[in-house]
């Protein structure tokens, strides 16, 4: 197939492609992030372009998705239209995958500074004639541990000695020899703690030496163009060839810049990083190692593995020391993943008899309910509604999204990232919204925009104002007004998906509860993980149904507590053995076979109404 060059704006980056290549593909190649939440599937249309000429006409999915208008002004689905000759494309903001406001600060538990891995300087003794000596067997003597395995080092170590006054520093993790180094290199040892999420990516710079960080940083986890979720990410590695080893390369270059990007900023380099410690969900852990996850999202849904699993970091092409490790947190079962582990490594559940409940709320909600005597687990796919992607006017926690939202003196107040005027409504600012009008009577408990005529007489006249009546009763409610005599809206549909996701969260709570025999009451405490979870408040996560009704007092917010946990696995041994018995000690519950879950999903349906 004959090759056509495409100019990409604003970024101006160019590049040849094969001809019939979409334009998403394309701008992924050379490193342009598209929206893309439906993986491709053209059912999405956040994928908008505009394509002047170098593209095929439009066909049928661009025709339902698309406006004429906005087709004759060249607007295309960048999923769908595909190259035919030198061409054009214009990426607009709305479309990239920029600005967002990515956590990266979670609860931090006390640990000792003891880290699996550890360098030791040693001076050997030097052979003598007529002396049984080898110098492997002399290292492994002086080391406590067998040598003979790591065949790198053992060549590397007649010339390292001799060079050296026989003085070398091993390099161990766990009490296995991973290097040799000349001369005494004991002061620099670094590791990196990184949460792979579905949508973001996050990671920190630590001195394993003296425990302490020296720098965080994150980003959008680019798979995101592929699929909104894990389970369209699944699809698209089983529908496209290459579709696993993409994913891979994917996860593996962003990791690779964060690092590059931490030790620049604290002025070292890869090389001087032996370690990472990863946590992530069972299928992003999956695409790390390139592991094949189809039957993940297939019944029986089993997971290739479970871990923990070490492996050398050169194996997954990742630039750190030559002898660097990467180690995999443990997952917990099909759909919770060892960031669900991390998680509670920095907490007390399995320390303590009162019952605790931990719920992760992002596209999956995970959930772990139960104490020292018992601990249950289980997932639900509650849907990217929180993340903006099925949402009217929904966008990421970028600026400009409405993160909080306020009913004061009669009438509704909104507050966006930035302090920007408004563009859109985050995860946060779409349950600030839903549990303010559901309070304040324009949303009925059913989840109903009711009409005014259908108000009762306290609901002040400029809220009253904010209903734009439908046809067939469907009605929607005004946000915020843009610089036009636009409306950012609330419609009814937008409300349903709310509910969808709400209600995957709550139905996999009282599953647990069900399965522990417990009443809400006898929750002692409720800690909310995760970006979403950290911006929410309590009082609505209570009024909205998303946890079960209980003192908010009882709520506490732990931000991104799976880096948190990443890095206390990584700073401890402690923590990482501990770590691991919780992966063996939790037991899983499937929700999606259990003949009571449909009830369960609709009885969380509903809102409380007023308090």
């Amino acid at each position: 197939m004959p090759e056509h060059q495409i100019l990409f704006l604003p970024s101006r980056q160019r590049s040849s492609f094969e001809e019939g290549t979409t334009f998403l593909d394309a701008a992924l190649e050379i490193g342009i992030l598209i929206e893309s939440t439906c993986a491709g599937l053209g059912n999405c249309a956040k994928c908008r372009v505009v394509i002047p000429n170098g593209a095929a006409a439009a066909g049928s999915v661009e025709w339902t998705l698309l406006t004429p208008q906005e087709l004759e002004k060249g607007v295309r689905l960048s999923c769908q239209a595909r190259i035919t000759g030198p061409g054009v494309c214009i990426v607009p903001e709305t479309s990239r995958l920029l600005g967002d406001q990515i956590l990266t600060e979670g609860r931090r538990g006390t640990v000792a500074v003891s880290p699996d891995i550890r360098k030791k300087f040693l001076t050997l003794s030097e052979p003598e004639l007529g002396q049984k000596y080898f110098d492997a067997e002399e290292l492994a003597r002086r080391l406590g541990c067998p040598v003979q395995h790591n065949l790198r080092a053992v060549r590397d170590l007649p010339a390292l000695l001799r060079a050296n006054n026989f003085s070398l520093t091993a390099v161990l993790d766990q009490d296995r020899l991973l290097g040799i180094e000349p001369g005494d290199t004991t002061s620099s040892l670094y590791g990196v703690a990184v949460d792979i999420g579905t949508t973001t990516v996050a990671a920190k710079l630590l001195n394993l030496s003296e425990g302490s960080v020296l720098g965080v940083a994150s980003s959008l986890n680019p798979q995101k163009s592929h699929g909104a979720d894990v389970v369209s990410r699944i699809h698209y590695c089983v529908e496209h060839q290459g579709g696993l080893a993409l994913m891979h390369q994917l996860i593996i270059r962003q990791i690779g810049e964060l690092i590059e990007r931490l030790t620049r900023q604290a002025g070292i380099t890869p090389m001087q990083v032996y370690k990472l410690s990863v946590a992530g969900n069972t299928v992003m852990s999956h695409f790390l190692l390139k592991i094949d996850a189809r039957n993940v999202a297939f019944m029986p849904y089993a997971p290739a593995f479970q871990g923990p699993v070490t492996v050398e970091a050169s194996e997954l092409g990742l630039t750190i020391n030559p002898c660097g490790v990467v180690y995999v947190l443990p997952n917990l079962g099909s759909f919770v993943g060892s960031d669900i582990t991390a998680v509670l490594s920095v907490l007390d559940l399995d320390e303590r008899d009162e019952i605790q409940l931990v719920v992760d709320i992002g596209t999956n909600g995970e959930m772990v309910l139960g104490s020292r005597a018992r601990m249950l687990c289980c997932s639900s796919p509650a849907g990217p509604a929180w993340e903006g992607a099925t949402i009217a006017w929904g966008m990421r926690a970028a600026h400009g999204a409405i993160e909080r939202a306020e009913i004061v003196d009669g009438d509704l107040q909104v507050r966006t990232i930035g302090g920007i005027p408004p563009m859109g409504i985050c995860g946060s600012g779409l349950l600030d919204l839903v549990c303010e009008f559901v309070r304040a009577g324009l949303i009925d408990a059913s989840g109903r925009i009711l009409s005014p005529r259908e108000l009762g007489e306290n609901v002040p006249a400029a809220l009253r104002g904010r209903i734009v009546e439908g046809d067939r009763g469907v009605n929607h409610l005004r946000v915020a007004q843009l610089e036009n005599t636009e409306y950012i809206l609330l419609t009814q549909k937008d409300i349903r998906e709310v509910q969808l996701a709400k209600a995957a969260i709550a139905s996999g709570i009282a599953t647990l509860m069900k399965e522990l025999g417990i009443a809400p009451d006898r929750i002692e405490k409720v800690s909310i993980a995760g970006a979403f979870g950290n911006h929410i408040r309590g009082q609505d996560a209570i009024d909205s149904g998303l946890v079960p009704p209980l003192d908010p007092t009882r709520i506490q917010f732990i931000g991104n507590a799976a880096l948190a946990g990443a890095e206390a696995v990584l700073l401890s041994q402690g923590a990482r053995r501990r770590a691991e018995q919780l992966a063996n000690a939790i037991e899983y519950v499937e929700i999606s076979g259990r003949s009571d879950f449909q009830d369960l999903f609709v009885e969380a349906m509903g809102f409380g109404g007023k308090r």
